[in-house]
């Protein structure tokens, strides 16, 4: 057999063996995964494993991705893999409970409709084509849960946006919010009453809460927390007793979950009764819950309010016909800088607005993480509430404003193992007073029947991790700091211009989930820009800014010079400028363009370093790779030629 035919069946038999392990590595390794991305980008943490587990029926996941449209643009297209591929582990992890099914709604077809149908959102191209890449999920009793749109903003949230709609198709009932306020938030008041003219408009969150939740009132003093309640909301707490505390406590042991909005001053509870067309009786002002709160590793001082010079708003302290705009210290908008972007609760939102907010201090030696969610700029201070109770003094704020350099905490996230705020067990309570008839009454039932609902063991430390918001303002729920109503062809329409509405439902539906799903939290992003060059590039803004701002000031200078020597000039009386002048205003300009080249050069400069940057960064990644490849093969070539010639030398010899 000669060398040819060797070397023809070799080439053969290297396809078929090529093909073959494609084939074994496609079939017998299709679960295998090695997660090499800084993040652990493809890796599911452990409460997404735990839902996943737990599925008991199958659940159909359809992700709409117009594949070929996004061939154009590539941000899509590579965020689409990465979506896709996600979803895939999610299907390999769920022991065939999960069904994925890619769909490519090409324009004018049956599956775009049925996209549409599906409450997919489009994205118009510059070509006029739609762009779909949104994800539906069916369980077995038609129960449907969609993400209409993945946004690469929220790319650090996928996969609690996914664990999040799987764990809803498992447990499609609505959950139950138990609802405890000191403020007359009207939440007795029925959609049926108010049509039929009976009490008044509860407050709009109430309407929107009741739209994803079942809301209940909770009265403590007629037992403990009811069991079917998901989550525990308080909103200004007052006038709770050791009984009722010890039951918020027990619940939140026990493994319950609570949302809470305490305030050391409320301007909506201090309001009220003022109003001589709506007599009511006076309210607490201040809300505190600090027995409950030193278990939990906080304490939040109801003596005290965050001035925020930075997000303070600006209100009208004059009068009519003579306005007077100033930043009033006690309202504060927070946005941006202000909310934890890396958590779900408050990742997304757009700005709040808070009315004479308390500052939640962490105390020192605790078992719990105490995670701000929102908190106020360093140009910040404490005041005493007494500053605002008898209204707002705007002016008299900033008379006293001192920045602490401190930046306070409004809102945050508590988690960790607690002891009992009861070491001793449950307070003792007094029994009720009772009359000669009541006491005949009791006299002739079973005693037995008494007895028969034993309470149950007080706990004296939390089952596991306790998950507790506390948000140290209530005044943000109010109608006034966060919705404008509209009445719209007679029908009254809430228009949010805040999103405090959206931090509470955020809450809610984050603490109404299993405790796997709320210890998700962010993931990186697969896009991962070059920090040192943007580095640079911020730098360089940062200095052309400062060189701008000195040019801007050498200009107005400049110009003020001219403006005088023109007065001058025409103060003598004579309508041209003297030689002197003249070469004054020349030797001026002359300036203003150094200055400009100065700038110009500065701007070069840093921008040729960020240039040269790049290239290194492409050329490592481009050409290095390739080059040492090459360098590799030619090194290995000259070797193996060495070898020859020295075994045909030997032969010879």
């Amino acid at each position: 057999m000669n060398r040819s035919v060797t070397a023809v069946i070799g080439v053969i038999l290297a396809v078929v063996l090529f093909v073959a392990v494609n084939v074994f590595a496609n079939n017998a390794l299709r679960n295998a995964r090695l997660d090499l991305t800084g993040d652990g980008l493809y890796t599911l943490s452990d409460g997404s494993r735990a839902i996943l587990g737990s599925i008991e029926e199958p659940i159909h996941l359809r992700l709409y991705f117009s594949e070929k449209l996004a061939n154009d643009v590539p941000q899509f297209k590579a965020y689409g893999t990465r979506v896709r591929e996600l979803l895939e582990e999610y299907a390999n992890l769920s022991g065939g409970k999960l069904r994925l099914e890619v769909i490519d709604p090409e324009p004018f077809t049956d599956t775009e409709d049925e996209a549409v149908r599906a409450g997919m959102q489009a994205v118009p191209l510059p070509n006029g084509d739609s762009l779909y890449f949104g994800l539906v999920g069916r369980n077995t009793t038609d129960d449907e849960q969609s993400i209409p749109f993945f946004s690469q903003d929220k790319e650090q949230f996928l996969e609690y946006d996914l664990t999040r709609l799987i764990y809803n198709l498992t447990d499609p009932d609505r959950p139950v919010v138990g609802l405890i306020t000191g403020h007359q938030m009207n939440a007795d008041v029925t959609r049926l009453m108010r049509l039929s003219g009976q009490g008044r408009q509860p407050w709009a969150i109430v309407d929107v809460m009741r739209e994803i939740f079942e809301l209940k009132l909770i009265d403590l003093a007629e037992g403990p927390v009811p069991g079917d309640v998901d989550v525990l909301l308080l909103v200004h707490p007052t006038g709770l007793d050791d009984l009722a505390l010890y039951r918020i406590d027990q619940f939140v042991l026990g493994g319950g979950n609570a949302v809470v909005y305490v305030d050391p001053h409320s301007e909506v509870a201090a309001s009220v009764g003022r109003d001589p067309r709506r007599p009511a009786p006076p309210q607490p002002a201040t809300s505190e819950l600090e027995k409950l709160f030193a278990a939990w590793g906080i304490t939040v001082d109801g003596e005290k309010f965050v001035g925020d010079y930075a997000a303070a708003q600006q209100v009208n302290a004059g009068y009519p016909g003579n306005p007077k705009i100033i930043r009033y210290l006690a309202w504060l908008q927070l946005d941006g800088g202000n909310l934890n972007t890396d958590d779900v609760i408050t990742s997304r939102l757009g700005p709040m607005v808070l009315a004479s907010a308390g500052s939640i201090v962490k105390l020192d030696d605790v078992t719990t993480t105490v995670e701000p969610l929102a908190t106020s700029s360093s140009e910040a201070m404490l005041f005493d509430t007494e500053d605002v109770r008898v209204g707002p003094q705007p002016d008299r704020l900033l008379e006293m404003f001192q920045a602490d350099g401190v930046k306070h905490i409004i809102a945050a996230r508590i988690s960790g193992p607690v002891k009992s705020a009861f070491p001793d067990g449950a307070p003792a309570v007094p029994p009720p007073a009772e009359d000669a008839a009541t006491k005949a009454e009791d006299t002739d039932k079973d005693v037995d029947e008494d007895a028969a609902e034993p309470a149950p063991p007080a706990l004296g430390e939390s089952q596991g991790p306790i998950n507790v918001i506390v948000v140290a303002d209530s005044d943000l729920l109010f109608d006034q700091f966060w919705v404008r109503r509209q009445d719209v062809l007679g029908q009254s329409l809430s228009i949010p211009i805040a999103s405090n509405a959206d931090m509470l439902i955020n809450a809610l539906d984050n603490l109404a989930g299993s405790s796997d799903l709320i210890s998700l939290r962010s993931r990186g992003k697969s896009a991962r820009p070059f920090e040192v060059v943007e580095g640079l590039r911020r730098a360089a803004e940062q200095q052309f800014l400062a060189q701008e701002r000195e040019l801007r000031e050498k200009l107005e200078k400049t110009q003020q010079s001219i403006a005088d020597l023109e007065s001058r000039a025409s103060a003598g009386g004579g309508a041209l400028l003297t030689a002197e002048q003249q070469v004054a205003i020349q030797e001026a300009r002359e300036e203003v363009l150094k200055t400009r080249k100065e700038l110009r050069d500065v701007q070069r400069d840093l921008n040729r370093d960020i240039e040269s940057l790049e290239t290194q960064v492409k050329f490592a990644n481009i050409g290095l790779i390739p080059i040492v490849v090459a360098v590799l093969a030619i090194v290995l070539a000259g070797l193996r030629y060495r070898r020859r010639r020295q075994r045909a030398d030997t032969a010879r010899g």
